[in-house]
């Protein structure tokens, strides 16, 4: 495939990245119920695949290009209902973007980074089945006490990939109204 992209785009066709994939198998258990093998479905669907597609796609990129994932604060902190390994697949996920960074960016001159959004309701994170709760308790203890939406996402995914970021790689940034921030309830 990549010889095919190369024969008809160039030497470096990819201007950037977007790991947007998430799975954990068990995520409606807690972690003390969680199988060997749900844990390691999680962390990798959720972490691993962003270092493979690096692996492979790095060599494709041109430089000054970026990769991006999303993460959840869950990397973090407690957040309960949010299970089967999930919130170690999130921080593993933020640790290899800090890596990745480092080694990508040496080898092939790119940057990589990650956003944590705050809970959002879309339908893969309507199967966690307590989003609509999570995201009532944010916009209620937000800085911001507005819901997320996806354009607030979409915006710092389109900075981040753009030159405006050429300066940032190896973050993980927050796209929560504040939320993060947050350590008592209003």
């Amino acid at each position: 495939l990549a010889k095919a992209v190369v024969a008809d785009f160039g030497e470096k066709p990819i201007d950037y990245v977007v790991h947007s994939l998430a799975n954990g198998p068990e995520v409606k258990k807690v972690l003390l119920e969680t199988s060997r093998a749900g844990y390691l479905g999680a962390v990798g669907v959720s972490a691993y695949s962003m270092v493979s597609m690096v692996q492979r796609l790095g060599p494709l990129m041109r430089p000054g290009g970026a990769c991006l994932s999303l993460t959840y604060m869950a990397s973090e902190k407690i957040i309960p209902g949010y299970g089967g390994g999930m919130s170690s697949a999130k921080a593993a996920l933020e640790s290899d973007t800090r890596v990745l960074a480092f080694e990508a960016g040496r080898r092939w001159g790119i940057r990589v980074n990650t956003i944590s959004a705050g809970p959002f309701a879309s339908r893969a994170a309507s199967a966690i089945g307590i989003i609509d709760a999570m995201v009532e308790y944010a916009k209620t203890n937000s800085p911001l006490p507005e819901e997320i939406t996806a354009d607030d996402v979409g915006h710092t995914a389109a900075f981040f990939l753009s030159p405006l970021g050429a300066g940032i790689t190896a973050s993980t940034i927050y796209v929560d109204k504040g939320y993060h921030a947050m350590g008592k309830a209003v």
